[in-house]
């Protein structure tokens, strides 16, 4: 009996940002287990990334109207499934790919049907901030419970992890049978999470793979967001709140996110759309946006 071979999309999702871009492509072409196809979804780029894209052989492009990163993934992730991919390998226009990434995570002998690699920052020992257990039973806690710390990757080859980024994560088609695609109602932020939760409720346990490694080329930062991404960040946390936490965690903790971002605030303009991202968090239905 001859076993086929099963075959990985990798997806890009971009919005301006055609130098990393070319550094996220160049790594895909150079791995020693090169994916049957590149999908780039470029979210109406006007910085010359579309005409870049053009250029290069066996990408295939889809352009969309600019509908966030959560649209990008979910866009991606339909259009690789539809098309019979067993595994969809999905990662921002920030992140390369080392040689034998997508090898190490296709080789490791694992059930998971979501492996990610382990990310890191060139100079930087910054560990990755996927979140290995949230909380939603307790409200006066962060719903972040437990993120990686260097004592959980001494001895071991791999982590698992309720929440991961999509930055790297390889994903088998039978996940998206189960569970669906990403809710590009989310825009940005928050629609990594809420897919990983789902499918951790189905029973998916997502995996990291220590040797699997891509470098994140713009360094986790602390500093203050833009206040539309405030919005995002907010209504979006909300909403997590929402849809799966218990009966207090929904009562209390979205006031207190609120007020806690509402302190870092300099103006009305910022005060407002912190309002507005707490108001319509609130109004959201469990469910898609």
């Amino acid at each position: 009996m001859i076993v086929k071979p099963e075959t990985v999309a990798a997806i890009v999702v971009t919005y301006n940002r055609l130098n990393l871009l070319k550094e996220t492509i160049a790594g895909l072409l150079s791995q020693t287990r090169v994916p049957d196809a590149i999908i780039v979804i470029n979210n109406s780029s006007s910085d010359g990334t579309l005409e870049w894209l053009e250029s290069v052989d066996n990408i295939i492009v889809i352009t969309q109207d600019n509908i966030g990163g959560a649209g990008g993934f979910a866009t991606g992730l339909e259009y690789g499934y539809k098309q019979g991919f067993d595994w969809i390998w999905c990662m921002d226009d920030d992140v390369v790919a080392m040689p034998d990434c997508l090898e190490k995570m296709m080789n490791f002998r694992s059930d998971s049907l979501i492996r990610a690699p382990f990310r890191f920052e060139a100079g930087n020992s910054a560990l990755p901030q996927d979140t290995l257990e949230f909380n939603f039973t307790k409200p006066f806690k962060s719903l972040w419970k437990r993120m990686f710390t260097p004592n959980d990757i001494e001895n071991v080859d791999s982590i698992s992890a309720e929440g991961l980024t999509f930055e790297g994560p390889l994903i088998h088609r039978n996940v998206i049978d189960a569970i669906g695609l990403p809710d590009a109602g989310f825009f940005i932020f928050g629609d990594d999470s809420d897919f990983f939760i789902r499918a951790g409720r189905k029973g998916f346990n997502s995996e990291i793979i220590l040797a699997s490694r891509m470098q994140r080329m713009i360094p986790y930062s602390s500093r203050k967001s833009a206040p539309w991404k405030q919005y995002y960040e907010l209504r979006n946390i909300v909403i997590l709140d929402m849809r799966y936490g218990t009966v207090l965690v929904k009562l209390i903790r979205p006031v207190y996110y609120f007020f806690k971002m509402l302190t870092f605030t300099g103006n009305n303009s910022e005060r407002l759309h912190l309002l507005k991202g707490f108001v319509h968090g609130i109004l959201q239905k469990t469910g898609k946006l």
